[in-house]
């Protein structure tokens, strides 16, 4: 007598954290738990579970990233549903956001004075920005600055400080009059 017996194979699902910090951002994979049905998993740790059933894959997100991308084997909601014997493997991407400042000149002209916003040139550090106008820079300490004429006095407000000194984390909208 011989006997041949069968075993369905459990499938495996790997679920895998990529962060990518391109403006300043420093936080890695280990930031951002990672759930299969609600349950905590670790990053790029094969998960073996049940055939037919259909998986959700989520995580917690942090301040100053976007994304949430899923790539590989699941679909761009993170669902997945896996067959007997599969190996499968979903990607979830976090992108820091790049902080934003928006420097804006005031002009008052109420003791004679003719000059125009354009006569002040402004600055983030030693880069030169155009008033009201939004721009990117990576996280960090900035100050924000003006070339100074005589008979005008100067007062910075906003987000940045009277010293014209300003932090940008990832994912800040911050704006300095």
């Amino acid at each position: 007598t011989c006997t041949i017996t069968n075993d369905d194979i459990a499938p495996t699902l790997t679920y895998t954290k990529l962060v990518t910090n391109n403006y300043g951002g420093t936080l890695d994979a280990t930031d951002f738990p990672l759930f299969i049905n609600g349950n905590s998993v670790t990053t790029g740790t094969p998960n073996t579970l049940l055939s037919n059933f259909l998986y959700t894959l989520t995580e917690t997100q942090q301040t100053g990233y976007t994304g949430g991308y899923f790539t590989g084997d699941c679909s761009a909601d993170g669902s997945i549903v896996l067959s007997v014997g599969d190996n499968k493997t979903c990607y979830v991407t976090n992108i820091d956001a790049q902080p934003k400042l928006t420097v804006t000149k005031v002009m008052i002209n109420d003791d004679g004075g003719t000059k125009e916003v354009t006569d002040f040139p402004l600055f983030v550090n030693s880069t030169s920005v155009k008033s009201g106008a939004q721009n990117g820079f990576n996280a960090g300490n900035y100050t924000v600055s003006e070339t100074g004429i005589s008979g005008y006095a100067s007062t910075i407000s906003g987000d940045c400080s009277t010293d014209g000194s300003v932090t940008l984390a990832v994912g800040d909208v911050k704006s300095c009059t």
